[in-house]
């Protein structure tokens, strides 16, 4: 599970993105909106955040506090708006799928394969074999994202603690 980290700070700029796709086939299976933040924290720079999705509850001005990976490029997962006491988990609401295209590619070369290797045999145990991976492959993804959610949900409910402990201590 990825390391989680908080910026907590006011929306600077807010810009919002929607790709047009000129052919039907060509579009993507997820959103494809996409948001650009500009974060003011109290004290530092502003810093620049990207999520595609098409769900965003805050606007320029609001107070936020956005849960992000620890890596060199953070990923928002998610976000508290605390003007309008509001936010979204976007780690549960724009999950990704549990099965990959490569996938889906990748079962007619694996069953030539074991048609070739094992001739009969093989043709007759390709479709449990394939069941079977497919269904641990959504198993293992749907496990992780969901603990991934909860973790989210973690971090914000203790962003909301450390929050009001904050509000709290400044009256």
């Amino acid at each position: 599970m990825p390391t989680l980290q908080t910026v907590h700070g006011r929306i600077v700029d807010l810009r919002h993105y929607t790709n047009a796709h000129l052919l039907f086939w060509h579009r993507p299976p997820g959103p494809s909106d996409r948001y650009e933040l500009w974060i003011k924290p109290g004290e530092g720079v502003e810093r620049k955040f990207i999520v595609n999705t098409r769900t965003m509850p805050a606007r320029q001005g609001h107070e936020v506090s956005l849960i992000v990976t620890a890596h060199k490029l953070p990923q928002l997962l998610g976000l508290a708006n605390w003007t309008t006491i509001d936010g979204v988990n976007y780690a549960r609401s724009d999950a990704p799928s549990l099965l990959r295209v490569w996938e889906f590619v990748m079962l007619p070369i694996v069953f030539l394969l074991m048609v070739v290797i094992w001739g009969d045999i093989g043709m007759v145990l390709f479709v449990p074999a394939a069941v079977a991976y497919l269904l641990m492959a959504g198993i293992v993804r749907a496990v992780t994202c969901t603990r991934l959610a909860r973790q989210v949900d973690r971090a914000i409910d203790l962003e909301a603690w450390r929050t009001s402990r904050r509000t709290w201590t400044l009256h």
